[in-house]
């Protein structure tokens, strides 16, 4: 099983934390794990290439990219890095691989991803899950294809290499972004999804449970007829995107699965990370709250949600976003 993650310097930790949720989740599979980065310390490169060695049937394999390279890609969201456009150059560098799962640094698997591995793509470029504006029909007049095609988020795929390969995606992406970079609001994603417009097999919710499908409909632009499937996938995901800029990494995360996320951190070499505020501007009266309600001590008002069991946190929601 071949997986990629594309991050810089600053991911590591991060990704380190995916990483130890695969191998708890797959302890009986071969695993290779790609790491296609920028900047990418020698620290934290040994650091990582030690632990993934103590693994048994698991190793570790680093890729040097420049983001120079990348300097025709547009960059707007303040939140989003260059570092996101890096697996459009994954098929060029993995020659003689025919598939790789690729993977975000901001999910947390819970279960096996072999039924995943084993999807057949031969007759596919990609194979993801539905994003949440999959029906909002000003993502397909921005990107010029028709909206039964269908829009799939990139954080979870499973790449036909052959595919990439044979169409030099690399290029044709230079192109795309040349032409139309204002068009390109969520960046690869659109890339991916307008040259693959026609080649996307889309898979189960459960393996690409976006944040979004956890808490209220108001955030969806998804035709109804989904709405069954994404509350089956919420009660048992296999792979759980944390999609909001609110990362489980931050204090201000509400996703119910951010302790699951944290306690994979726990089993790496930066067990002791802090967390980080992605709000850096808060009140000392809005930091208490936070930390009460995390702590069990603030009772906050919950908003029924599209999955019954999880809630969202509405006082929290009023106070940071």
């Amino acid at each position: 099983m071949h997986i990629a993650f594309c991050l810089d310097d600053n991911y590591v930790p991060y990704c380190a934390g995916v990483i130890a949720s695969v191998i708890d989740n797959n302890k009986d599979e071969d695993i290779i794990f790609h790491l296609f980065g920028d900047g990418l310390s020698q620290g934290n490169t040994n650091k990582l290439t030690t632990w993934i060695n103590s693994f048994e049937n698991v190793s570790l394999r680093t890729y040097a990219i420049s983001k120079d390279d990348f300097k025709d890609f547009p960059i707007g969201d303040a939140y989003v890095n260059i570092s996101t456009y890096f697996r459009l150059v994954i098929p060029a560098l993995l020659g003689g691989l025919e598939k790789v799962i690729y993977l975000d640094c901001d999910v947390v698997v819970n279960g096996s991803l072999k039924e995943l591995w084993n999807t057949d793509v031969s007759e596919y470029a990609v194979a993801g899950v539905r994003d949440r504006i999959n029906d909002y029909v000003r993502v397909y007049n921005r990107l010029g294809y028709h909206m039964q095609e269908g829009y799939l988020n990139a954080g979870v795929l499973l790449i036909n290499l052959n595919r990439w390969r044979e169409d030099d995606i690399f290029e044709k992406a230079i192109s795309i972004a040349r032409k139309m970079p204002k068009q390109l609001k969520n960046h690869d994603q659109d890339i991916i999804n307008l040259v693959y417009h026609d080649s996307k097999l889309f898979l189960d919710f459960k393996y690409n449970l976006l944040e979004y499908y956890m808490y209220t409909e108001d955030w969806l632009y998804m035709d109804k007829k989904y709405y069954p499937q994404i509350e089956k996938a919420c009660q048992d995901p296999v792979i759980v995107h944390f999609c909001m800029p609110q990362k489980p990494w931050h204090y201000e995360c509400i996703n119910p699965y951010q302790e699951t996320f944290l306690k994979y951190m726990r089993m790496t070499p930066w067990a002791d990370l802090p967390l980080t505020h992605k709000i850096q501007k808060l009140s000392k009266k809005e930091k208490l709250k936070l930390l009460l309600e995390k702590l069990g001590l603030y009772k906050v008002e919950r908003k029924s949600t599209l999955r019954k069991d999880v809630e969202r946190i509405e006082d929290a929601n009023n106070i940071l976003f």
